[in-house]
């Protein structure tokens, strides 16, 4: 068997999906240079491990089931709309994650700990949960990242959005012409409490 691109993830239930897609529909119809992430698609990561042989995903698997088993399900929220610059310009924007009692930032290194353990090593970067809303194309035009900052200002003031955890997903990513295709490979449950 091949290796397989493989990352750890919160993905988002169908309600999520679709207050997500009525936010951003109206935003994306109008800014065509900037690359939306398909809704689907939207996920929080937590562990992002890359091209991995089959022997370390068994590994990643034993691991996850039992660092699911010690947490409980909880409850974070979709708070607001960040656009991360680079070079002073428009690159990236993020929906927010306000995790008010940090059990998400608990579960990431619960996770981080006992992947280490298994010979995973840890993250250099600090855990940032977002999601990831859209991609700014280089040639996009000085008009569509002002509409991009507008809109995230705009989004300031809409009401959060629930995000159930109930599990963690450890996901496979392929990349095609098209854009990256994510397929599931396993669930590991949280406890229910």
């Amino acid at each position: 068997m091949e290796s397989e691109r493989l990352f750890l993830a919160i993905t988002l239930p169908g309600s999520a999906r679709s207050a997500l897609a009525e936010r951003i529909g109206p935003v994306a119809a109008r800014a065509a240079r900037v690359r939306w992430t398909p809704v689907e698609n939207i996920h929080v990561t937590l562990k992002f491990f890359g091209d991995t042989p089959p022997q370390r995903k068994a590994a990643i698997v034993e691991t996850m089931e039992r660092a699911a088993a010690g947490v409980g399900r909880f409850e974070v929220s979709i708070s607001g709309v960040k656009v991360v610059r680079r070079r002073g310009a428009a690159h990236m924007v993020w929906a927010t994650i306000e995790d008010t009692h940090d059990q998400l930032r608990r579960l990431h290194g619960r996770t981080e700990r006992l992947l280490e353990r298994g010979g995973f090593p840890r993250e250099r970067r600090s855990f940032s949960p977002h999601l990831t809303l859209a991609r700014v194309r280089d040639g996009a035009e000085l008009w569509e990242r002002r509409l991009l900052e507008e809109w995230a200002r705009a989004q300031q003031d809409s009401a959060p959005i629930a995000l159930p955890v109930r599990d963690v997903a450890l996901m496979r990513s392929e990349l095609k012409p098209g854009g990256a295709q994510y397929t599931v490979c396993d669930r590991f449950a949280l406890q229910v409490t």
